[in-house]
């Protein structure tokens, strides 16, 4: 089973390898195939976006590997059942 750390470790390590929201989006499903909770996902993800400094003012500047974050988490919290 992949716990929530093991799911956190791999979301960054994606995030690191420029990897899209589709491929974080299948690492999430294998998450929730092995027992995992939306609620354990969405916090393992929050923690993530803290961790890499995106709840803090980035004066609007691109950053790819925010945005896909971000459309992962959404993706999360409105539509995983």
């Amino acid at each position: 089973m992949i716990t929530h750390k093991g799911l956190k470790s791999e979301i960054q390590e994606s995030l690191d390898q420029g990897a899209d929201h589709q491929k974080l989006r299948i690492i999430v499903s294998g998450f929730y195939a092995a027992g995992g909770s939306k609620d354990e996902a969405y916090h393992a993800l929050e923690e993530i976006w803290r961790d890499f400094g995106f709840d803090e003012d980035d004066g609007g500047q691109p950053n790819p590997k925010r945005d896909e974050l971000e459309y992962v988490m959404e993706q999360v919290w409105y539509w995983d059942a």
